[in-house]
């Protein structure tokens, strides 16, 4: 009975995804061409920087710089774009754009790190931002799917765009190709939102800004999902560095496969997007928080198993399918149990502790690596996730917010 109910539920929600309020799905379209852009060279960024000449070892650190950029300002942000409106996102959009030219022209591992911090800087002022506008603009009995619809576009963005990268890169041999397109994206993003968006909020009430472990901490639900959200990052951390070297270099996989492999991951992952935010709009959010993160376990330490490029893309493949609560539940969860004049505070705060993993996870991950061989760090991922499903099994509520 529940199945056939959650079919019937689906069937619906599905038929009602171009329903979302016509100013969301405008947003939701700005966003997803920003995300095209990043796409088209995040799922290379490791290769890149080996041809830079870095060591495996370090590569680990120049992701790590990003996100102890993005954690000590992804707070600030969320409070400023409170206070000022979400508009904020136009002016960081256009430094974006500069800052990807920028991978280009740099010529010394100092430039390097400098464009990998300033790069987590900006992303602080976009990405959290966007969907905190989104939880703005939605009520608790829609959120689930909206916050779908909206990863489900920029999902279908983040698919397209590794493929033709990849394409891209095996033609041209180099790089920089990547850089010079990626930069474009975020400024037709500025005149798609300035065009037809417009309202972006004018921010709320002037508060006095506090650590959010005074207010949004002693919130339980939200104080769980912080700690989900750093763990399940430091597993992502993790294999940061290491997953398309190891396709590479033990698989004989090409930029092309590599890029194929992020497409059909992403057609995967914004379909397990949608439906975990529409079900958990119905039969509550634990549920859909907790249960595919077995899955996602499973394909990650299926991946660490792989013998050839078949096999690793199945494992890839569970993977989308188990990152469902990553960015729809867990931030829908989110817009319910905080007030709109604390969710850019909230998720601010959600990608300074994200960005905390992934501090840690990638010099882990290319320690281990470069130390002990490519496979061990899918491991150690894989069993980061199943801690992170014990303690949300054992400490969110039991489905008090369950919607019959």
């Amino acid at each position: 009975m529940i199945i056939k109910k959650a079919r019937n539920t689906l069937q619906k929600k599905i038929g009602d995804i171009f329903k979302v309020e016509l100013l969301l799905l405008l947003f939701t379209i700005a966003m997803a061409l920003v995300t095209f852009g990043e796409s088209l060279y995040t799922a290379f960024m490791s290769l890149f920087l080996r041809d830079f000449g870095i060591p495996v070892v370090q590569i680990g650190f120049f992701f790590t710089i990003f996100y102890v950029a993005n954690a000590l300002i992804a707070i600030p942000a969320g409070y400023i774009s409170d206070r000022m409106g979400r508009k904020i996102i136009v002016v960081f959009l256009l430094i974006l754009s500069g800052i990807v030219l920028s991978y280009s022209l740099a010529r010394t591992t100092g430039q390097l790190y400098l464009i990998r911090a300033a790069h987590g800087v900006v992303f602080a002022f976009i990405f959290p931002v966007a969907r905190a506008y989104v939880m703005d603009k939605t009520t608790e009995e829609n959120r689930g799917q909206t916050m779908g619809t909206y990863i489900l576009f920029c999902s279908i963005a983040s698919m397209v765009a590794p493929l033709l990268g990849g394409i891209m890169r095996d033609q041209s041999g180099s790089f920089n190709s990547l850089f010079y397109v990626a930069a474009i994206f975020p400024v037709l993003a500025i005149l798609f939102l300035l065009t037809s968006v417009r309202d972006l909020g004018k921010g709320f009430t002037f508060q006095k800004m506090e650590l959010p472990t005074r207010d949004l901490v002693k919130n339980r639900v939200f104080a769980v999902i912080l700690l989900m959200f750093a763990m399940l990052f430091l597993a992502n951390g993790v294999l940061t560095p290491i997953m398309s070297i190891f396709a590479f270099e033990e698989l004989g996989m090409s930029y092309t496969m590599l890029g194929l492999l992020s497409t059909f991951m992403g057609i995967v992952y914004a379909i397990s997007q949608f439906v975990a935010g529409t079900l958990s709009d119905h039969y509550g959010r634990k549920t859909l928080l907790v249960y595919p993160l077995f899955i996602y376990a499973a394909g990650v330490a299926l991946a660490g198993l792989s013998v050839n490029p078949a096999m690793f893309f199945f494992s890839y493949l569970l993977v989308g399918i188990g990152a469902a609560p990553y960015a729809t539940v867990a931030y829908s969860y989110i817009g319910d149990v905080v007030k709109s004049e604390r969710r850019g505070t909230a998720v601010g705060t959600v990608a300074s502790l994200s960005s905390t993993g992934m501090i840690f996870g990638p010099m882990i991950g290319s320690a281990i690596g470069g130390f002990t061989g490519l496979r061990i760090p899918f491991f150690v991922a894989s069993g980061l996730v199943l801690l992170t499903i014990l303690m949300l099994s054992l400490l969110l509520p039991k489905g008090d917010e369950v919607r019959k």
